[in-house]
């Protein structure tokens, strides 16, 4: 994910997920949700059934690495790569993508853990997700921890989510940051279904607001097509800032 970058300056540098990727299904509608938003935002980590841990492993190769509106790649494309291991609601998550900040940093790392416990139709996802990077600088120390509270609920063929995340220290500028969004999808059909969501970046340096919206076609259970446009409120901070028309391709194991 793009975080505050500390170079001689200051430039704004998740997800999804970030690692962490969804685990796919014919019928999974495609979670908004930026931890770390990549163009495939993750999903809740499905429960786990407790005759034992469940494994699951994503490749996902994008045209970008959209994180909350800002391109991670400098709009150039981006392979994903994600592990995963889900046991009685608990999960345990690691995921690695390229990244592009103009410097020596070659690669992002994600670790994630959570509890993702259902209850009265919501399914919640309570966790931390660190995120590292190969090859800072020399006296640059951006790797950050982040901890999120998400909530999904399904109505019909519509499901709702909201989700919140906050960092003591964001991306090596010693300032708090909070992330909020909204989402929504629909499922039109057993294959194909339409989402976004509207969430809100406020780390006191380069607040913005952003958005997105695309469609998720799954050709099977295993492999599934996502087209995204993303955009935020402040174009002035930068190219990577402006509109996104992406398109990702996601294997899912």
């Amino acid at each position: 994910m793009r975080k505050i970058l500390l170079l001689t300056t200051i430039s704004l540098a998740a997800l999804g997920a970030a690692g962490a990727h969804a685990e796919a299904s014919d019928a999974a509608p495609p979670d908004t949700s930026s931890m770390p938003q990549t163009v495939l935002p993750q999903a809740m980590p499905p429960e786990a059934p407790a005759t034992g841990p469940v494994y699951s492993f994503t490749l996902t190769a994008a045209s970008d690495y959209v994180f909350r509106g800002v391109s991670q790649t400098e709009n150039a494309a981006a392979l994903f790569g994600s592990g995963r291991v889900s046991y009685d609601n608990f999960y345990l998550g690691v995921g690695a993508e390229n990244v592009n900040f103009h410097n020596s940093t070659k690669a992002e790392y994600d670790l994630s853990l959570g509890w993702a416990p259902k209850f009265d139709g919501f399914t919640f996802d309570f966790g931390a997700i660190r995120y590292g990077y190969i090859d800072q600088p020399a006296h640059t120390y951006i790797d950050t921890v982040e901890f999120k509270a998400a909530a999904l609920h399904d109505f019909g063929p519509v499901t709702l989510g909201a989700a919140i995340y906050v960092s003591p220290d964001y991306f090596g500028t010693h300032r708090d940051d909070v992330y909020v969004e909204g989402q929504a999808a629909y499922r039109i059909t057993h294959k194909l279904t339409l989402g976004g969501a509207v969430g809100r970046q406020s780390d006191g340096l380069q607040d913005h607001t952003t958005w997105n919206a695309g469609a998720t076609y799954a050709f099977t259970k295993h492999l599934a097509l996502d087209l995204r446009y993303a955009d935020t409120d402040e174009h002035d901070l930068g190219k990577t800032y402006g509109s996104h028309f992406t398109a990702a391709m996601k294997a899912s194991f």
